[in-house]
């Protein structure tokens, strides 16, 4: 640590869960959010993996970054970290505070994983001190739809409540997530936090499934259905959508590439970013995002969706 951050005697430390008020304060500072104990115990606490490690000044949390363990859809299904909760205090950024922690994560995962995964937000465009020839990166599309069609057609989609999950259990097979997703992980994901807000919506065409994983946003008068995940066949996936798009109103989802389309709006893009913190190989880097996806459950913004 340099010498000026000595002088304003910080300390770097992991959070334990009766941290939970200061991790709270400093979201909210920083994001102007809500963010619930269950939610902070369920995304730092239940898988012994997880952590979020924090910079304090005297008792009072200035920065943070919480890292969440996940395994890689590839041959090995190798442990990768996941970055979450970025954030430093207004007032104490420009100081390098963030580099700093940074550096103490890594050393508590560079002999556990090779890669991290990052979701830059407004206020933290860190690449974890990676260089930027180590990065793989790809930009990824929020839409919001209008209202659903008018038009009167028989639906051709079937919603379930999330617990119907294990009934579909066969249909859970690798894909072409970025993330490896079994049955115990879509288990994790949506049952242990807030489950009732989670549908499972069902698409049949001849002897194929596909599932999406959707969530209910109530947005002022309007509810507003958010695409998190998909299993099932990959094959019909793109016309599953379609049909959604005529059933659900204000269809929440994340697009690879730009859509022209009147009655979808835009709302943002996310950066994704991959760095290799050891071992790096670049043909790895140049394919590693070669026809994989990633989805709004994979990271947290669906919380303010």
């Amino acid at each position: 640590m340099n010498s000026k951050l000595k002088n304003l005697n910080l300390t770097i430390r992991k959070l334990k869960i009766t941290d939970y008020q200061e991790f709270k304060k400093l979201f909210h500072l920083c994001f102007k959010k809500k963010v619930s104990f269950d939610f902070f115990k369920w995304r730092y606490f239940t898988n012994k993996s997880s952590f979020c490690y924090g910079v304090f000044k005297s008792s009072k949390l200035i920065a943070n970054v919480g890292m969440i363990s996940i395994k890689l859809n590839n041959y090995n299904q190798e442990k990768i970290f996941s970055r979450h909760s970025s954030m430093v205090l207004k007032k104490y950024r420009g100081l390098r505070i963030f580099s700093e922690l940074q550096k103490e994560v890594k050393k508590r995962i560079y002999k556990k994983s090779k890669l991290i995964v990052m979701w830059p937000n407004k206020n933290n465009l860190s690449n974890f001190g990676i260089e930027s020839d180590k990065i793989a990166k790809k930009k990824y599309y929020l839409y919001k739809s209008s209202a659903a069609s008018k038009l009167v057609f028989k639906k051709k989609t079937k919603s379930y409540h999330i617990n119907n999950l294990i009934k579909f259990k066969n249909n859970i097979k690798r894909g072409n997530s970025f993330f490896f997703k079994s049955f115990a992980y879509f288990k994790n994901r949506y049952f242990s936090y807030k489950k009732n807000e989670y549908y499972i919506n069902e698409f049949k065409l001849k002897k194929l499934k596909s599932f999406f994983i959707l969530k209910r946003n109530k947005n002022n008068s309007n509810i507003e259905n958010v695409i998190l995940d998909h299993f099932g066949s990959e094959e019909i996936k793109s016309k599953h959508l379609s049909n959604l798009l005529l059933e659900k109103n204000r269809l929440v989802f994340l697009a690879k590439s730009k859509i022209k389309n009147p009655n979808l709006q835009l709302l943002n893009y996310l950066l994704f970013k991959i760095g290799f913190i050891n071992r790096f190989d670049f043909n790895k880097k140049k394919n590693i995002l070669l026809n994989k996806e990633i989805f709004l459950g994979d990271t947290d913004i669906f919380i303010s969706l």
